[in-house]
């Protein structure tokens, strides 16, 4: 199934006349070169913007504010000021109603650090078959912390539902290049699911879900418990992800200098994460995911992007991946929205209307998911905490 939704803001026109004074095609081969080198591009360019899709003029006053938190050239030490700002207090006061936990567990392999994982828990919760939301954050993976975010995901979820949430802290890069955030995420999510009985979790119904550059790692990690023949997770939710590496799509072109998070800022990012092997086919598809021709037996998956981001054209691409392959996935396309618009314009009506698809899809795929297990609820794997695994088991 697919949606590519469609919102027109009042006073938004539909379509946007860009005139560009008679470019010919060298003009915009030049163009598309420069766009892939960052710094590269002078100050007075004479060369035109390429065509693209107008942004959402509701939504200007929240591009503004990521504007000015994610300038063109990435600047490490401020975007991690912000950290705190996103941290256990913000969450807290959106979300009163939950208790937390911090629980440290077993890195992957020989010598990786322990890896941190805040567990959720509804005020008053006894049951204990509850779906579980397995959560990373964004920030590039070069910033953030494992509450970023985490108060919007949460604000998806009925009350009713009960489900628990558990954010998992990773290593960041460049201080930890790939695949060291990768590892700390699967590691956390086997734990999980090993620890189902103690955390009052439901391992059949555990759901994945990636923000940003949590995007690749969410989906990173589906693939290794696909390839380990694991029965988790059933679904696998991917918002606005960060999946390719080799800069190469038309969203990439489109938005290579503006923008929230624009293709100079995410060229700088994956930089930091991959090193000298950005764009070469020393990647591994774990790690950036938009590489894999083979995505069977992935789980049904949810994908969005907004139309007026690097990332749009990745996602779309994933997605068609997906359905190639036999997976059911579902895809939105939010036309007028920058990267991150969901947390900074939330009261913007495309915001509002993403917000409750994301509600109706959780809500969907959980009541059918509890359909399947017919009330038999599978609680646990196994009860015994998880020791470090290698990548291949």
């Amino acid at each position: 199934m697919v949606y590519i939704s469609h919102h027109v803001s009042s006073g938004s026109p539909d379509t946007a006349t860009i005139t560009v004074p008679g470019p010919t095609l060298d003009t915009l081969a030049h163009y598309a070169i420069m766009s892939q080198t960052a710094g590269s591009w002078p100050a007075a360019s004479p060369w035109p913007k390429p065509l693209r899709p107008p942004y959402d003029p509701l939504l200007q006053p929240g591009m503004d504010s990521m504007n000015d938190m994610f300038p063109e050239v990435l600047d490490l030490a401020r975007l991690r000021q912000m950290d705190d700002v996103f941290g256990i207090d913000h969450v807290l006061k959106a979300q009163p109603d939950f208790d937390h936990e911090d629980i440290s567990v077993p890195g992957l392999e020989p010598g990786d650090a322990d890896v941190t994982l805040t567990v959720f828990t509804r005020k008053g919760s006894t049951r204990t078959d509850r779906p579980c939301f397995y959560f990373v954050h964004g920030g590039g993976q070069v910033g953030g912390r494992r509450f970023t975010g985490l108060d919007v995901a949460m604000g998806y979820f009925a009350p009713e539902a009960e489900a628990v949430f558990v954010a998992v802290e990773y290593r960041r890069a460049p201080e930890h290049r790939a695949p060291a955030a990768l590892h700390d995420t699967y590691a956390g999510l086997l734990w999980t699911a090993e620890n189902a009985v103690r955390l009052g979790i439901d391992a059949a119904k555990i759901i994945v879900s990636g923000v940003s550059g949590g995007g690749p790692l969410a989906m990173g990690t589906a693939m290794l418990c696909r390839n380990n023949r694991k029965e988790f997770p059933f679904a696998l939710m991917l918002q606005t992800p960060m999946l390719d590496d080799r800069d190469c799509t038309s969203s990439s072109k489109q938005f290579a200098r503006d923008g929230p998070w624009c293709g100079t800022t995410n060229r700088m990012a994956w930089d930091h994460v991959l090193g000298a092997d950005r764009g070469t086919d020393a990647v591994s598809e774990l790690v950036a995911p938009a590489r894999a021709t083979d995505l069977r037996g992935l789980p049904q998956t949810f994908i969005d992007a907004a139309a007026c981001e690097v990332f749009r054209d990745e996602a779309v691409a994933v997605a068609s991946t997906l359905w190639r392959c036999g997976v059911n996935a579902e895809l939105h396309v939010w036309p007028g929205a920058y990267h991150g618009f969901d947390m900074l314009s939330q009261d913007a009506p495309v915001a509002v209307f993403a917000a409750e698809t994301k509600r109706a899809w959780l809500k969907r795929v959980l009541e059918a998911r509890e359909k399947e297990l017919g009330g038999a609820a599978v609680q646990t794997i196994g009860q015994k905490p998880l020791r470090a695994q290698s990548m291949d088991r």
